[in-house]
């Protein structure tokens, strides 16, 4: 079962009458479907920021060992 908003990681409660989840901190209003879709999405979002930070990292200690032995 879904617990906790996808966008601000607030807590969600059902709308029994309409089967949509409910945000108790930004006010999302979403079925089950778009909500696992939306995690989904933030997953990928945030592999690809790590990705791009390591891959950076990488580029910056590679250009400081060049730096070094140039020295």
């Amino acid at each position: 079962m879904v617990k906790f908003c996808p966008e601000c990681g607030g807590e969600l409660k059902m709308d029994s009458s309409t089967k949509n989840f409910i945000c108790k901190s930004c006010g999302l209003y979403a079925s089950r479907d778009k909500i696992e879709e939306l995690k989904d999405k933030s997953q990928i979002n945030s592999s690809d920021s790590k990705k791009r930070m390591h891959d950076d990292y990488l580029d910056w200690w590679q250009s400081s060992k060049k730096e070094k032995q140039r020295s």
